[in-house]
């Protein structure tokens, strides 16, 4: 897990150097609700804000408004159970409760760059050493989590990442849109994972 948010955080860090990043407040979406899975169960979660995001960039959201409704949509997705949101402190600790659900998501990216000064990166995907290539003259943006699931003695860990890249027609807007097109398909995937966990 800490390599991975290093490796992340050197790949982000790489970007910021080359550009100046973007971060807009995520849209809310419609979340299918998963009735009844884990009904009445209480699970714990844990956000820890990774970025390295450097002074003079265009910063419209902070770190407490993202967790906050990346965690409401948690709760949107899961209304028969009891989310509790934990404070950061409890991310690197080991879980003594051997029965409880506990879910650590790690953001190690979310933000928007133009892509005339990059053309290209190397970050990893799913454990793997992966090129990724950011189209000149294109807002490209990156949503990416680490997170681990754990079930009472059962962990499960999930590294992901999402990349999505718009003309710049409407500038700012253009932009946003891709943060948010990244940002839904990361959320997918984590929502897809946690059921998967849940389920078993």
């Amino acid at each position: 897990m800490k390599h991975f948010l290093l490796l992340a955080l050197l790949f982000v860090g790489y970007i910021t150097k080359a550009q100046k990043i973007y971060v807009w407040c995520p849209e809310n979406y419609q979340i299918k609700p998963r009735i009844d899975l884990r009904k009445n169960d209480t699970i714990n979660v844990v956000f820890f804000d990774g970025r390295s995001i450097p002074p003079k960039n265009k910063i419209e959201c902070s770190s407490d408004q993202v967790i906050q409704t990346l965690f409401s949509q948690l709760k949107s997705a899961y209304p028969s159970t009891t989310l509790v949101l934990q404070p950061e402190s409890v991310y690197y600790k080991k879980i003594a409760d051997n029965k409880s659900i506990f879910i650590k998501i790690g953001i190690s990216a979310y933000h928007a760059g133009f892509g005339t000064d990059v053309s290209g990166g190397i970050g990893m995907v799913g454990g793997h050493f992966s090129t990724m290539i950011f189209p000149k003259g294109q807002w490209n943006a990156i949503t990416a989590y680490y997170v681990q699931m754990s079930i009472g003695q059962k962990t499960n860990t999930k590294e992901i990442s999402n990349l999505a890249s718009k003309s710049n027609m409407w500038g700012y807007k253009s932009a946003k849109s891709a943060l948010n097109e990244a940002y839904n398909k990361s959320n997918q995937e984590l929502l897809f994972f946690i059921d998967e966990q849940l389920s078993n």
